[in-house]
C-alpha cells in the first residue's frame, strides 16, 4: 500500500482524527496529512520537534526488546488531543492525533491491519 493511501485511510477512519504522519527513526517526516476540519494547535516547528522526540523515545524502547517483547504502540493523552505513535515496519513509525475523547483503539486496529 502507497504510504499516502495508508494516511488517507487513517484519516478517514472518524473526523476525530487530527494529523497522520509518517517519520522514520532519526525523526525525518516521510509524509503527513491532515483533516482540513481541524485547528492547528503548534506551530510547524513544535510539531517537528514532537515528531522527532516521539522518534527517539521510539529507538530508546527498542532496547528493552529482549527484556519486555516489542512495543506495540503509545498513547499521550493531553487535555485536548491524545497522541498515538504506532511502529511502521523496522524503521519508522505513524504519528496519530486525535481528539482527546476519541477511542485511540479505532486507529491502532486499522494500522496494524496494513499489510
Amino acid at each position: 500500500m502507497e504510504i499516502h493511501q495508508a494516511v488517507e485511510k487513517i484519516l478517514q477512519i472518524s473526523p476525530s482524527v487530527r494529523v497522520v504522519s509518517l517519520c522514520d527513526l532519526k525523526g525525518k517526516l516521510v509524509f503527513s496529512a491532515r483533516s482540513k476540519k481541524v485547528q492547528i494547535l503548534v506551530s510547524k516547528k513544535q510539531s517537528l520537534a514532537s515528531l522527532k522526540a516521539a522518534a527517539y523515545d521510539w529507538k530508546q524502547r527498542k532496547k528493552l526488546l529482549k527484556s519486555l517483547g516489542p512495543c506495540k504502540y503509545v498513547v499521550a493523552e493531553y487535555d485536548k488531543v491524545k497522541r498515538l505513535v504506532i511502529p511502521a515496519g523496522k524503521n519508522h513509525i505513524v504519528y496519530v492525533t486525535t481528539t482527546a475523547s476519541f477511542d485511540h483503539n479505532k486507529v491502532i486496529r486499522k494500522v496494524r491491519s496494513f499489510k
